[in-house]
């Protein structure tokens, strides 16, 4: 999303994540949002994107 310039609701990244997940325990939505928090800024109301401080530019 990120690339397309555009930002994801919290419901699009855990239906993107959880499948990644290796070791078969799920975490708590409260978990991911803790981590997303650290990584990235809420943009309205559900929406999310990545921090520009402290990333690399993906272009």
């Amino acid at each position: 999303m990120e690339r397309d310039n555009k930002s994801s609701s919290f419901d699009d990244i855990v239906f993107n994540i959880l499948p990644l997940l290796k070791n078969g325990t799920t975490p708590e939505n409260q978990t991911i949002l803790s981590v997303l928090e650290d990584i990235a800024q809420r943009v309205g109301d559900d929406n999310w994107r990545l921090k520009q401080e402290g990333q690399l530019s993906l272009f």
